[in-house]
């Protein structure tokens, strides 16, 4: 829907409504569109893609290839994968056939709720398709129905995974964390005191594991917000405090 002039949506039932872009967000490919119609509408209740497992049935509906309507049918594959568009990548990944037309279509549970959005699919290869969770979806709507789109936070690092050679050369002290490789001179993590080669393992309650948690975390933090970083530094834990700016335009990871 970006740059297009209008939009229309058409109901299974044979409505054609003109549609109101409330707001989107390219990153997250998510928009929130409106429509008003003079009878109430079914609405598919929202689930909770936290619950999700490898293995859980779901089924995808969409209009694959022009094929309105088609529900197809299949498992979650994984969790968390990132397909390389950004730092936040965080989607399901499932097995349930998905094509081109499929894209906005829900992903939906055993209990009728919406678990994803569906997103993509790997050309290359047979049955992997994802979906963005829905629990990441609940994150961003209130922002585009407030603001008509996603300001994400910014601490101002660049990290890496731990490597067996980091560990043994720097005496980390940790197998697990996120390793400070860069930080931006007055960015919310300079002034916090981050320095290169720390190790962060906890970012505002939640355990930071690798190098790919932590940008998830900050970037759908408020801006603004003061949070608590424990990190460990030449093998001792401290805590640092951090105010959270909105990501820079002139950033770009």
């Amino acid at each position: 829907i970006e740059n297009s002039d209008s939009v229309q949506i058409a109901l299974s039932t044979g409505g054609l409504f003109k549609g109101k872009i409330i707001g989107m967000d390219a990153v997250a490919d998510l928009a929130i569109i409106k429509i008003d119609s003079p009878d109430p509408l079914p609405v598919i209740p929202l689930g909770h893609s936290n619950e999700l497992k490898p293995g859980d049935w779901v089924m995808a509906i969409g209009s694959p290839f022009g094929l309105d309507l088609t529900v197809t049918v299949g498992i979650v594959s994984a969790k968390g994968r990132s397909l390389g568009a950004t730092p936040y990548d965080d989607f399901i990944q499932t097995d349930t056939p998905i094509n081109p037309g499929n894209s906005g279509g829900p992903l939906i549970n055993t209990q009728g709720e919406v678990v994803g959005i569906n997103t993509a699919v790997m050309q290359m290869g047979q049955g992997l398709g994802f979906s963005l969770p829905v629990d990441l979806a609940k994150k961003l709507i209130p922002e585009l129905k407030a603001h008509g789109k996603v300001t994400r936070s910014w601490l101002g690092v660049s990290v890496q995974d731990i490597s067996l050679a980091d560990k043994e050369s720097l005496k980390l002290g940790v197998d697990q964390g996120s390793l400070v490789r860069e930080v931006v001179v007055d960015s919310p993590a300079y002034k916090a005191g981050l320095k290169m080669n720390d190790v962060i393992v906890e970012f505002d309650g939640h355990t930071i594991n690798n190098s790919r948690t932590l940008p998830k975390q900050v970037v759908y933090t408020p801006a603004g917000k003061e949070i608590s970083i424990k990190l460990v530094r030449e093998g001792k834990t401290i805590r640092v405090e951090a105010i959270l700016k909105p990501f820079p335009e002139n950033v770009m990871s």
